[in-house]
C-alpha cells in the first residue's frame, strides 16, 4: 500500500471515529502533571470515571506510583466504583468487553475507547446490548 494510500485510510478512519465522539490518543504520563495535583489527586480538567453497571471494567490512566506519575490499567468494580477511588487521579480509556452503546453508535467492548472529562457507564435493559457509557 503506497503512503499516500496508507495517510489516507487512516485520515478517514479518524474521521468516522470522530464523527461517533470517540477518538483514540496516546496517553502519556507528562499530560497527568497537568491533570492531577502533586500529591495525585484529580484536578477540574482530569478524565473522570463510574461504573455504575453490574459488570468490571477496566480503566486506564495516570495514578501516583512511588513519586511519580504512571499510566496503570486497572479493574474499577461495580455498582458505583470510580477510577479515583482506584487511585487513578487521571482516567483516559475505559475496555468494557462487552459491547455497548454511545449516542446510538455500537462500540467493540475489547478495545480500549477514550474518554472525556466526566464519563459513566450504566446497564441499559432492553437496548440489545448490556451496557451504554458516555458523559455524564
Amino acid at each position: 500500500m503506497s503512503r499516500l494510500m496508507r495517510t489516507a485510510a487512516g485520515a478517514a478512519a479518524s474521521t468516522a471515529l470522530v464523527a461517533t465522539g470517540l477518538v483514540l490518543t496516546t496517553s502519556a504520563p507528562a499530560q497527568a502533571e497537568a491533570r492531577c495535583t502533586a500529591d495525585g489527586k484529580p484536578k477540574s480538567t482530569s478524565g473522570r470515571f463510574t461504573n455504575n453497571t453490574s459488570e468490571t471494567i477496566m480503566v486506564k490512566g495516570d495514578k501516583l506510583v512511588n513519586g511519580q506519575f504512571k499510566t496503570v490499567e486497572y479493574a474499577i468494580g461495580r455498582n458505583g466504583g470510580t477510577a479515583w477511588g482506584a487511585g487513578i487521579c487521571d482516567a483516559d480509556y475505559i475496555k468494557t468487553y462487552y459491547d455497548w452503546y454511545y449516542i446510538n453508535h455500537v462500540v467493540d467492548g475489547d478495545t480500549y475507547q477514550k474518554i472525556a472529562l466526566r464519563w459513566s457507564c450504566w446497564n441499559a435493559p432492553g437496548s440489545g446490548y448490556r451496557i451504554a457509557c458516555g458523559a455524564g
